[in-house]
């Protein structure tokens, strides 16, 4: 009774008035031509969120690839390869109230725990800028 009972609390966390909450929706080519390109300078390398055992993990060219025969090399990435990195991006938006308070802000900025530490010095960084840009292009104010 009492791992059911676990197990229903742990559903509902999950959960805000019944339902699943919904996931940001920034714009995808936004994702492409402004914040991918900052987050596989700074964030994809191996030993960082170019691997699967990161919540965030990021497909780059000479890095992780979906297909592992393609790892390493210095190949665009494909269309899914995109698509998995916009939706792991937009993950640590969820449940934001706002774009600066999301994980995909707060983690590199040294506000949450991030075992990278600090990427960017300010919010006011370029490339955190961009990032920034592309999470309010969706619902995220």
């Amino acid at each position: 009774m009492k791992r059911a009972a676990a197990a229903l609390v742990s559903l509902l966390g999950c959960v805000s008035g019944g339902e699943p909450a919904a996931l940001p929706e920034p714009d995808r080519a936004l994702f492409e031509a402004l914040a991918e390109p900052v987050l596989l300078a700074r964030c994809a390398s191996l030993a960082c969120h170019g691997t699967e055992r990161r919540r965030l993990r990021l497909f780059a060219p000479e890095r992780l690839r979906e297909d592992p025969r393609r790892s390493h090399l210095l190949e665009p990435l494909t269309a899914s390869e995109h698509q998995r990195n916009y939706h792991s991006a937009r993950a640590f938006a969820e449940g934001a109230p706002s774009a600066s308070q999301s994980l995909l802000i707060a983690k590199p900025l040294g506000l949450a725990g991030h075992l990278g530490g600090a990427v960017f010095t300010t919010a006011e960084d370029p490339e955190c800028d961009a990032l920034l840009r592309w999470l309010r292009s969706g619902a995220l104010p």
